[in-house]
């Protein structure tokens, strides 16, 4: 889906028939702008019903009535015709005379009108439009050395001029008048390519949109050894045009939830390539292929435009280039962090015969208690206590194609960013610091001179900055918890009034998330109307209330 709302996907022959209707029946008839047949498989793949399939779809179909396809580019070959220039560009020489449908005089009268032609110029003569005639008369008569040239095909059928009289005595310096080798005098305008390209065929056939040459190869020549790492990749150009037609301009947004070998990633990254755009993309992929294919060919493509058996043809072509990707936890995953916390009498009743059966005593269990209690402080259910240091939160995930396991580190940040909903509008740097207290006469905690600054100090914060959906200004406080309540609360508000500003009126946050209890609240002055809300609970109930959904 690109940033202006045009759809773009590739299908076969059999789901053809009931993408289209759903498209229909969920946009309307009018929003499916397009299908195109695309030559992947010039060869043609077998199939049960007797006939090699050497085809797919390309379905384009907008989300509003104002979308519209784009032009595609000229091919080199398509660019060659215009092989002659003068000051406003290449051009190639056409005959004047229209051919063809609807091209004749009687389909556009008005368009038949003499030309007269002398040896080296053009003119178009005085004339008047006959009403009831429905012809031009001329004014004036040729002068000596001028033919008149009427637009008359070869067999004496009366044509017509590809442009008006008024537009052809405007642009007469982009005609000129040739004889051929049967002495027949011809006019011939300048025809220019436009800037947009030309008009997709509904039909693409060209050899580039072979998944076998320019998918399969192109794979091949990435990773060399020979083999190809992914099966039926689809052609870098099939894609790369796409994406052209489907109005991304340069600096659109490409989504592409079945990304495979990352075809799409390359092609938007060879579009800017080629135009210094700002195109980006966001990439879906479940398979064990995003670490040992996708990943890695995003990484070569931006280093190299072309390689070969592995290696890059040139090194000069590499471009500035980042990307973020986000690893989901899997439900299988999920199952192997769950943690139970049970007590021996609890497992001797349960091990009980009569607790055996269906919806005895076990299974009822199993299902609802177990879920609810036993497991309530598994990592895969957030055990919010390990929040108090939100940089070594992990969980324990299965390495691709085996029984092994590892501990992986959770985001927290950016997990919590995206159940909030958050437009991030910056995130700061990490800054950590030392402190020492003593206590005033009354036995209260406080600084003894200021927070210093350190590396490796033992208190950490990070903090996000950005707006809720429902337009709250936010801020979203991350910090590590030392096991001293009292001493990190008093180095959070320190924190909050020094480097933030808390204490003045012109704070500028409508809601403060921050991990861990404090006593932030007794900050407000009088008229403040700011909120602090834990990360922990908000966390918690974002995660797995479903109430609401």
């Amino acid at each position: 889906m690109s940033e202006e709302g045009i759809l773009c996907t590739t299908i076969d022959d059999q789901q053809l028939v009931e993408l289209i209707t759903i498209i229909k029946d969920v946009f309307g008839e009018t929003q499916v702008l397009g299908t195109v047949a695309v030559r992947s498989n010039p060869s043609g793949r077998i199939t049960l019903r007797g006939m090699a399939q050497c085809h797919e779809y390309a379905i384009f179909c907008s989300k509003t009535n104002s979308g519209r396809l784009q032009k595609l580019p000229r091919t080199a070959e398509q660019q060659e015709r215009f092989d002659q220039k003068d000051d406003d560009g290449a051009f190639e020489w056409r005959n004047f005379r229209r051919d063809g449908s609807s091209s004749t005089r009687k389909d556009r009268p008005k368009q038949f009108f003499p030309i007269f032609c002398g040896s080296k110029s053009v003119r178009i003569p005085q004339v008047q439009w006959n009403v009831s005639a429905g012809e031009y008369e001329l004014l004036e008569q040729p002068k000596e050395g001028e033919t008149i040239v009427w637009p008359v095909d070869s067999s004496g059928g009366e044509r017509c001029w590809r442009w008006g009289i008024e537009t052809a005595r405007a642009q007469i310096g982009e005609l000129s008048v040739k004889t051929n080798p049967e002495g027949l005098v011809q006019v011939y305008n300048k025809y220019r390519p436009n800037a947009e390209g030309v008009l997709p065929l509904t039909i693409w056939t060209d050899k580039k949109y072979s998944a076998t040459e320019y998918g399969t190869a192109v794979v091949k020549n990435l990773f060399g050894g020979g083999r190809t790492p992914f099966d039926f990749p689809k052609s870098l150009y099939a894609t790369r045009d796409s994406l052209h037609v489907a109005s991304i301009g340069t600096s659109g947004v490409v989504l592409d939830c079945f990304a495979g070998s990352g075809t799409t990633g390359h092609a938007v990254i060879d579009l800017n390539r080629g135009d210094g755009g700002t195109r980006r993309y966001i990439l879906i992929e479940m398979g064990a292929h995003f670490d040992t294919v996708l990943l890695p060919r995003l990484k070569k493509v931006v280093y190299s435009r072309e390689w070969k058996d592995g290696a890059p043809v040139k090194r000069n072509e590499g471009m500035s280039h980042a990307f973020k990707y986000i690893r989901l936890e899997s439900y299988e995953d999920s199952l192997n962090n769950l943690e139970t916390k049970r007590e021996d009498s609890q497992q001797l009743l349960l091990d009980n015969p009569q607790a055996q059966g269906p919806d005895g005593l076990r299974e009822q269990y199993v299902l609802r208690y177990m879920l609810e209690v036993e497991t309530r402080r598994s990592r895969s259910l957030l055990k919010c206590e390990a929040f108090t240091d939100p940089t070594a939160y992990t969980l324990k995930v299965k390495r691709p194609g085996s029984d092994e396991g590892r501990d992986v580190n959770v985001d927290l940040v950016e997990t919590f960013n995206w159940l909030v909903g958050l437009t991030v509008h910056h995130v700061a740097a990490t800054q950590s610091f030392t402190a020492e207290f003593e206590r005033d006469t009354e036995k209260r905690l406080r600084l003894k001179g200021k927070l210093k600054q350190d590396a490796s100090g033992p208190w950490w914060f990070r903090k996000v900055e950005g707006l809720t959906p429902d337009g709250r200004k936010t801020l979203i406080v991350w910090r590590k918890l030392t096991g001293d309540p009292e001493q990190d609360n008093l180095v959070l508000d320190v924190w909050m009034k020094d480097r933030l500003k808390i204490s003045t009126k012109d704070f500028e946050f409508d809601l403060i998330y921050v991990n861990g209890g404090n006593n932030l609240e007794n900050l407000k002055l009088p008229d403040d109307t700011w909120k602090v809300r834990l990360i922990e609970e908000d966390f918690h109930r974002l995660m797995f209330d479903t109430e609401s959904l």
